[in-house]
């Protein structure tokens, strides 16, 4: 559906890192590897980075967030 629809996929779910891999799906993975945090607490650390993340899939698919950078994965 995010592929249809033209989105991307952000999880805590680390099985969608091997189905990206893969297949290819979801196109646009944004895998969060923060550990046990709050809601609140990843909307503090999330929200700042959207128009960076929004950049980096322009040209890469696979990105994971912790507590303290975004990396490029593929």
């Amino acid at each position: 559906m995010a592929d249809r629809e033209g989105r991307m996929v952000f999880s805590k779910d680390t099985d969608f890192i091997q189905c990206q891999l893969l297949q290819g799906n979801p196109s646009q993975l944004l895998v969060v590897t923060t550990g046990n945090i709050n809601n609140r607490e990843l909307a503090t650390l999330l929200i700042p980075l959207l128009p960076e993340l929004a950049a980096l899939f322009a040209d890469h698919q696979l990105i994971e967030l912790n507590r303290s950078a975004l990396i490029v994965r593929r």
